[in-house]
Protein backbone atom coordinates (compact mmCIF):
# COMPACT_ATOMS: atom_id res chain seq x y z
CA UNK A 1 0.00 0.00 0.00
CA UNK A 2 1.76 3.38 -1.06
CA UNK A 3 1.34 6.07 1.59
CA UNK A 4 -0.60 8.99 1.77
CA UNK A 5 -0.14 12.29 3.51
CA UNK A 6 -2.21 15.34 3.58
CA UNK A 7 -0.17 18.54 3.28
CA UNK A 8 -0.47 19.48 6.68
CA UNK A 9 0.78 16.35 7.57
CA UNK A 10 3.82 16.11 4.70
CA UNK A 11 4.72 20.04 6.74
CA UNK A 12 4.90 18.29 10.23
CA UNK A 13 7.05 15.39 9.13
CA UNK A 14 9.75 18.06 7.16
CA UNK A 15 9.79 19.72 10.88
CA UNK A 16 10.18 16.84 12.59
CA UNK A 17 12.67 15.51 10.37
CA UNK A 18 16.23 14.72 12.28
CA UNK A 19 18.39 16.35 9.52
CA UNK A 20 17.84 20.06 8.68
CA UNK A 21 15.66 21.72 6.15
CA UNK A 22 18.65 22.25 3.80
CA UNK A 23 19.48 18.61 3.85
CA UNK A 24 16.45 17.47 2.77
CA UNK A 25 16.50 19.99 0.01
CA UNK A 26 19.84 18.46 -1.49
CA UNK A 27 18.07 15.17 -1.09
CA UNK A 28 15.23 16.25 -3.08
CA UNK A 29 17.15 18.48 -5.29
CA UNK A 30 18.97 15.18 -6.54
CA UNK A 31 15.70 13.25 -6.92
CA UNK A 32 14.40 15.40 -9.08
CA UNK A 33 18.45 16.41 -10.75
CA UNK A 34 18.06 12.02 -11.59
CA UNK A 35 14.50 12.17 -12.90
CA UNK A 36 15.67 14.84 -15.21
CA UNK A 37 18.64 13.28 -16.83
CA UNK A 38 16.40 10.12 -17.43
CA UNK A 39 13.55 12.04 -18.88
CA UNK A 40 16.67 13.99 -21.27
CA UNK A 41 17.94 10.84 -22.33
CA UNK A 42 21.36 12.01 -20.92
CA UNK A 43 22.64 15.41 -19.45
CA UNK A 44 25.52 17.14 -21.49
CA UNK A 45 24.43 19.72 -23.95
CA UNK A 46 20.52 19.95 -22.57
CA UNK A 47 18.77 22.96 -21.42
CA UNK A 48 16.28 22.73 -19.16
CA UNK A 49 14.45 25.68 -17.17
CA UNK A 50 13.66 25.33 -13.96
CA UNK A 51 10.40 28.13 -12.73
CA UNK A 52 11.41 28.32 -9.05
CA UNK A 53 8.86 29.80 -6.18
CA UNK A 54 9.91 31.20 -3.06
CA UNK A 55 8.73 28.10 -1.02
CA UNK A 56 10.51 24.74 -0.36
CA UNK A 57 9.51 23.25 -3.47
CA UNK A 58 11.77 26.37 -5.40
CA UNK A 59 14.35 25.41 -3.27
CA UNK A 60 14.28 21.61 -4.75
CA UNK A 61 14.32 23.12 -8.10
CA UNK A 62 17.08 25.12 -7.25
CA UNK A 63 19.10 22.29 -5.93
CA UNK A 64 18.49 20.01 -8.89
CA UNK A 65 19.56 23.30 -11.36
CA UNK A 66 22.91 23.08 -9.47
CA UNK A 67 23.26 19.48 -10.25
CA UNK A 68 22.38 19.29 -13.72
CA UNK A 69 24.53 22.43 -14.44
CA UNK A 70 27.60 19.90 -12.49
CA UNK A 71 26.26 17.32 -15.46
CA UNK A 72 26.82 19.74 -18.16
CA UNK A 73 23.22 21.00 -18.45
CA UNK A 74 22.68 24.44 -19.77
CA UNK A 75 19.98 25.77 -16.26
CA UNK A 76 18.25 28.34 -16.66
CA UNK A 77 16.16 29.65 -13.32
CA UNK A 78 13.03 31.62 -13.77
CA UNK A 79 11.28 33.00 -10.75
CA UNK A 80 7.66 32.08 -10.71
CA UNK A 81 6.37 35.03 -9.68
CA UNK A 82 7.93 37.11 -13.05
CA UNK A 83 8.13 34.18 -15.22
CA UNK A 84 7.14 35.06 -18.92
CA UNK A 85 3.96 33.65 -20.44
CA UNK A 86 5.63 31.96 -22.66
CA UNK A 87 9.09 30.32 -21.67
CA UNK A 88 12.75 29.84 -23.37
CA UNK A 89 13.19 26.69 -25.36
CA UNK A 90 14.24 24.17 -23.60
CA UNK A 91 14.84 20.37 -23.75
CA UNK A 92 13.07 20.39 -20.38
CA UNK A 93 11.20 22.87 -18.21
CA UNK A 94 10.93 21.59 -13.77
CA UNK A 95 8.37 23.01 -12.29
CA UNK A 96 9.45 23.75 -8.67
CA UNK A 97 6.71 26.78 -8.57
CA UNK A 98 4.70 26.09 -5.98
CA UNK A 99 3.84 22.83 -3.84
CA UNK A 100 1.43 21.01 -1.66
CA UNK A 101 0.17 24.10 0.78
CA UNK A 102 -0.65 26.26 -2.77
CA UNK A 103 -4.53 27.64 -2.58
CA UNK A 104 -5.50 29.74 -5.35
CA UNK A 105 -5.16 30.04 -9.05
CA UNK A 106 -1.95 29.66 -11.06
CA UNK A 107 -1.60 30.21 -14.70
CA UNK A 108 1.70 28.02 -15.41
CA UNK A 109 3.69 29.79 -18.37
CA UNK A 110 3.56 28.09 -21.25
CA UNK A 111 6.56 25.16 -21.82
CA UNK A 112 6.64 25.61 -25.40
CA UNK A 113 7.09 21.89 -26.60
CA UNK A 114 9.24 20.87 -23.32
CA UNK A 115 7.82 18.32 -21.29
CA UNK A 116 7.16 19.31 -17.89
CA UNK A 117 8.92 17.55 -14.52
CA UNK A 118 6.54 18.50 -11.64
CA UNK A 119 8.56 18.87 -8.15
CA UNK A 120 6.40 16.64 -5.57
CA UNK A 121 2.81 18.16 -7.77
CA UNK A 122 2.05 20.02 -10.13
CA UNK A 123 1.88 23.63 -9.56
CA UNK A 124 -1.63 25.23 -9.53
CA UNK A 125 -3.08 21.59 -8.44
CA UNK A 126 -4.53 21.40 -4.48
CA UNK A 127 -2.38 18.85 -2.90
CA UNK A 128 -5.46 17.74 -0.61
CA UNK A 129 -8.14 17.65 -3.05
CA UNK A 130 -6.57 17.28 -6.42
CA UNK A 131 -8.88 20.32 -7.62
CA UNK A 132 -7.22 22.06 -10.09
CA UNK A 133 -7.87 25.06 -12.52
CA UNK A 134 -7.31 25.23 -16.05
CA UNK A 135 -4.07 27.24 -15.21
CA UNK A 136 -2.61 24.35 -13.60
CA UNK A 137 0.38 22.65 -15.04
CA UNK A 138 0.02 19.53 -16.74
CA UNK A 139 3.47 17.24 -16.18
CA UNK A 140 4.90 14.10 -18.14
CA UNK A 141 5.98 13.44 -14.79
CA UNK A 142 6.24 14.31 -11.36
CA UNK A 143 9.06 13.22 -8.81
CA UNK A 144 6.68 12.50 -4.99
CA UNK A 145 8.78 12.89 -1.88
CA UNK A 146 8.13 10.91 1.07
CA UNK A 147 4.47 10.16 0.50
CA UNK A 148 1.92 10.44 -2.19
CA UNK A 149 -0.72 13.16 -1.77
CA UNK A 150 -4.25 13.06 -1.80
CA UNK A 151 -4.06 15.35 -4.49
CA UNK A 152 -2.39 13.33 -6.33
CA UNK A 153 -4.89 10.61 -6.63
CA UNK A 154 -7.94 12.13 -7.37
CA UNK A 155 -9.88 14.19 -9.52
CA UNK A 156 -8.05 16.26 -12.63
CA UNK A 157 -4.41 15.77 -10.93
CA UNK A 158 -4.44 12.25 -11.69
CA UNK A 159 -3.75 13.65 -15.55
CA UNK A 160 -1.67 16.58 -14.63
CA UNK A 161 0.83 14.49 -12.55
CA UNK A 162 1.59 11.98 -15.07
CA UNK A 163 3.77 9.24 -14.56
CA UNK A 164 4.59 9.18 -10.86
CA UNK A 165 8.06 8.84 -9.41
Amino acid sequence: MIPVVTPAEMKAVDEAAPDPVDVLVERAGAAVARAAARLLGGTYGRRVVVVAGKGNNGADGRAAAGRLRRRGVAVEVTDATGAPDQLPDADLVIDAAYGTGFHGAYAAPDPGRAPVLAVDIPSGVDGLTGEAGDGAVVARSTVNFAAHKPGLLLGPARERAGSVV
